[in-house]
């Protein structure tokens, strides 16, 4: 895994980081916060038009994470 120092020179910078979960239909997915706003990515749907292979959401974080949970 990278370590912080690893992309120092790069011209890289960290927005957030992720927390690979599963769902309850077992499907993985990354979710994080990026200062106050909840990130979650999901992978396309089967159904998903276009050739991306995830979708990143925005969203108010629950109350459990506002007080700095994850």
């Amino acid at each position: 895994m990278a370590g912080p120092t690893q992309f120092q020179n790069s011209g890289l910078l960290e927005a957030c980081r992720l927390w690979r979960k599963v769902s309850a239909k077992g499907t993985e997915y990354l979710t994080g916060r990026l200062g106050g706003v909840k990130v979650t990515i999901l992978p396309r749907r089967a159904d998903a038009e276009g050739d991306h292979t995830h979708v990143m959401f925005f969203s108010e974080p629950s109350k459990r994470q506002e007080g700095g949970g994850r």
